[in-house]
């Protein structure tokens, strides 16, 4: 068995104590999720302060990865004039208070200041308060606590707890992503946070590794594809317990194996004799059961968020096209009609949307369309190729890969197209990402 994992530690525990300092109900929410047209929640967020020797400018640090969490929802706009920031904090220290009027001239809405201090068992603690500009009082404060390592994911930690308390809806910068990037020439599966921090190596198998699936309900399994055995195999990595185990290992191409939003099974696609259809099996490998039977090309299973469809490409039409069936393989019919290429669709958490990748022109764009009123939107118009599109579990952000920048690597995107931003910046590139549960 080869090295499944190069670090672990991907899931460990962030002690957090936390104090809700303000009378808000916590059914209060700022801003409506449902409403795409509210104004952006302006806020600072100047140089968290760190009591001791900042050598690895952690207080900056912090500020920067809270600027790109919020930035990234959708919801916020952080203030970058920096050097404003810092000059109003410092002055804010010496007078011993908060100068409301002052700040509100660079932020309308909110401040954020943390404090970083290193305990005798050398964890660090981040006590962060948010400040509401607009009422002159503090929203909250909250206290995390965590080994140096973790120092990340306790920032991330407040931008998902704050998104919570603005909006009632759950955050996603404490999510992974899985990938593929070439290592020595080989494909290979990678892990990083998902604003693509911390990218680390969990195959060894020198071989070509491809499209791998995150388990909705149990974090620590991924499902895979490898050619190590000669054959294209599923198998399963467990990243906590660094196991390995096949699912399908039939003669045949076995590829494209997703998870049932239960996590109890797997769908996917089999070829035998040159014929590929989808699968379905239990999610120890058991009980296999065949739900199509055209003599064309059928591939790449995607589930509904409850369990009940399942979208796939198949090739019956003369081209590869979109199609819906039943989990059970009935009612089969085709949703896209535009394009002469539609493949690798992702069916979102919201439950309507769905987001696939189609061949304009000689490129591939990411479209996303509404499987209730099938009007697709184009969002990322010719800017490289775009393709493997994957919904954060949130269902408003979009991973997928692209050429924009020359070689393919990963980016995240709003799911009405805003926001890209590219996150991998690796020589072995980015390729068929798939996003973590939260």
């Amino acid at each position: 068995m080869s090295k499944l994992l190069s670090k672990i530690g991907t899931f460990s525990t962030i002690a957090i104590l936390f104090t809700f300092m303000a009378a808000h109900s916590a059914k209060d929410v700022y801003i409506s999720t449902k409403r795409t047209e509210s104004k952006l929640l302006e806020v600072a967020i100047p140089e968290f302060r760190f009591n001791g020797n900042d050598k690895n400018n952690l207080g900056v640090l912090a500020s920067l990865i809270i600027n790109f969490d919020l930035k990234f929802t959708g919801y916020f706009k952080p203030i970058e004039k920096y050097s404003l920031l810092k000059s109003v904090q410092d002055r804010d220290t010496r007078l011993g208070k908060i100068d409301y009027d002052e700040w509100r001239t660079l932020a309308s809405n909110f401040l954020v200041q943390g404090v970083i201090n290193v305990q005798a068992d050398r964890k660090l603690t981040l006590e962060v308060k948010v400040y509401d500009l607009q009422k002159k009082k503090i929203f909250f404060a909250k206290k995390y606590i965590g080994r140096k390592k973790l120092f990340r994911q306790m920032a991330h930690q407040f931008s998902d707890d704050i998104l919570m308390r603005l909006t009632g809806d759950k955050g996603i910068a404490r999510t992974k992503i899985v990938f593929v990037s070439k290592v020595r020439g080989r494909k290979e599966l990678m892990i990083m946070d998902y604003d693509g921090n911390n990218p680390r190596q969990i195959t060894s198998d020198r071989s070509l590794v491809l499209f791998p699936s995150w388990n909705p309900k149990k974090k620590n399994l991924i499902l895979f594809t490898t050619y190590r055995y000669r054959n294209p195999d599923i198998y399963v990595i467990d990243l906590l317990r660094r196991k390995r185990w096949p699912l399908s290992r039939k003669v045949g191409l076995n590829s494209t194996g997703e998870w049932s939003p239960d996590g109890e099974k797997v769908a996917y696609s089999l070829s035998r004799k040159g014929n590929s259809d989808i699968y379905v099996m239990n999610s120890d490998g058991t009980n296999s059961k065949k739900l199509t039977f055209s003599k064309s090309i059928e591939t790449s299973p995607e589930w509904s968020p409850d369990g009940s469809r399942i979208l796939y490409t198949s090739d019956r039409s003369g081209s590869p096209q979109i199609y819906v069936m039943k989990s059970d393989g009935s009612e089969k019919k085709r949703i896209t009609y535009r394009g002469t290429y539609n493949d690798s669709a992702a069916w979102s958490s919201h439950g309507n949307l769905i987001a696939y990748a189609s061949l304009v022109g000689n490129k591939f764009d990411v479209v996303v369309m509404n499987y209730k009123n099938p009007r697709a939107t184009n969002l990322t118009n010719g800017q490289g190729s775009n393709e493997s599109p994957a919904w954060a579990p949130n269902g408003r952000h979009i991973v997928y890969s692209s050429t924009k920048g020359g070689k393919s690597q990963v980016y995240i995107m709003l799911s009405d197209g805003t926001n890209k931003t590219q996150i991998t910046f690796l020589p072995g590139g980015g390729y068929l990402p798939s996003w973590g549960p939260d």
